[in-house]
């Protein structure tokens, strides 16, 4: 492992050593728990590549809540568990990492901008003026730009143009997504990091991730939204046109469930996650009134007591309405509604409780399904679920990444843009 820390471009010429081993190694630094995947890239045909996992490894999350960092040594260690576990499994020992990052402070933020074309054909310099002045507009010091979906360029209103460079035209406009975080809880991710001596090559906003790892082509390209439900955190990401047009995380989850058990049958949390566990359901049966179960106690000499099970239904349905109800306020507030509700996708651990698809259907008044990472290869039973996608969809960025260099499809004019956008915007472009 190397001693140093930066964050590098995998693809760059400095780092060709290990973009010919075509290894790649996620992170999803969760609040229930830490999950790494070491993968390899591999060629399909001479037109396909995909991704095959060589190794995993995952435990407790501990000293993470919400996405931030609140133990630095505890979450060390459960980073450095998960580590182990995956290149024990992979024989490999792996140097730099992508990290996957959720929490409230993770935004999304769309910029737009437009330029008449006086002369009525544009130019390579009004694509790089037009983008330089949109870019001016992002002023928010506080934050650190993850991603910058690639521009929209809209043509005389034609949306969605890939190279407007030659095109006659009196305007040309352009949208850009920016993803962004809070520097200080990547910071504070970065610092235990460094004290592994691993490189981050680059972080990953997780509703991005999650979108890319369980939405279906149709989906991507036709409108969708992709809703994370994990313990701590609910990620939302709109996809339309095959990009991310939107996306924000919100401080509620399967926590918040369990905390609401803990209180209404008065039990510890850790008893009311188990009681979750094992008989939690969002849907009434005709005969859960009637049912019983035991609470446990902390010592076998207190006599034991028992809840309906109807109850506890309550309790979680009401919960999980909640969380649903506020995402659905988040879709509609966004100004992409019409598009992400055409598909609705639900994935990350809380969205495997019974009865989850039924009672977003009540929320959203549509069709559902669950999402899971089935776009990477080698996943088993065991990590094939969706509290795994995250980690899988972090993969599938890094692999999209590697077919735009390694099939070489653009035209020397967007190479020119992409080349532009990363002087003034950085790498993480």
């Amino acid at each position: 492992m190397r001693k140093n820390i930066n964050q590098i471009d995998l693809f760059s010429e400095q780092n060709k050593s290990n973009q010919s081993k075509n290894i790649l190694t996620a992170i999803d630094v969760g609040s229930d728990k830490i999950v790494c995947f070491i993968a390899k890239i591999e060629e399909i045909t001479r037109e396909k590549r995909g991704i095959r996992i060589l190794g995993s490894g995952y435990c407790q999350s501990k000293g993470i809540r919400n996405g931030k960092i609140i133990d630095q040594k505890e979450a060390e260690k459960s980073i450095r568990l998960a580590l182990d576990k995956a290149e024990n499994d992979a024989n490999i020992e792996i140097e730099n990492v992508h990290l996957c990052i959720s929490g409230d402070f993770v935004k999304s933020h769309v910029l737009k901008g437009s330029l008449n074309i006086t002369d009525r054909t544009i130019s390579q310099e009004h694509v790089n003026d037009l983008i330089s002045l949109t870019n001016q507009k992002y002023s928010q010091t506080n934050q650190q730009v993850i991603h910058i979906v690639p521009s929209k360029f809209f043509v005389d209103g034609t949306r969605n143009v890939t190279d407007p460079s030659g095109l006659v035209a009196d305007k040309l406009g352009v949208e850009l997504n920016y993803i962004t975080s809070n520097i200080n809880p990547l910071m504070n991710i970065e610092n235990i990091i460094k004290r592994m001596h691993l490189n981050i090559v680059g972080f990953v906003a997780k509703p991005y991730a999650s979108g890319l790892a369980c939405l279906r082509d149709h989906e991507l390209d036709f409108g969708s939204v992709c809703i994370d439900i994990g313990c701590g955190t609910t990620s939302i990401a709109i996809f339309f046109e095959n990009t991310i047009v939107y996306a924000k995380t919100i401080n509620l989850g399967g926590w918040y469930i369990t905390n609401d058990i803990a209180l209404g049958l008065h039990t510890s949390f850790e008893y009311a996650e188990g009681i979750k566990n094992l008989y939690g359901n969002t849907i009434m049966g005709a005969n859960d009134s009637e049912q019983y179960y035991e609470i446990p106690n902390h010592t076998e000499n207190i006599n034991r007591t028992k809840f309906k099970l109807s109850n506890l239904i309550s309790i979680i349905k009401y919960r999980y309405e909640e969380i649903l109800e506020k995402v659905d306020e988040i879709i509609e507030m966004s100004g992409y509604s019409e598009y992400a509700k055409r598909n609705i996708v639900l994935t990350g651990g809380t969205s495997e409780l019974p009865g989850s698809i039924e009672i977003a259907q009540k929320v959203f008044e549509t069709n559902i399904r669950i999402g899971t990472p089935s776009k990477v290869s080698g996943l088993s039973e065991e990590i094939g679920g969706p509290s795994f996608s995250s980690c899988s969809g972090i993969l599938m960025h890094c692999l999209k990444k590697s077919n735009k260099n390694h099939k070489n499809i653009s035209s020397d004019n967007t190479k020119k843009i992409g080349n532009f956008l990363k002087n003034i915007m950085g790498k993480n472009f």
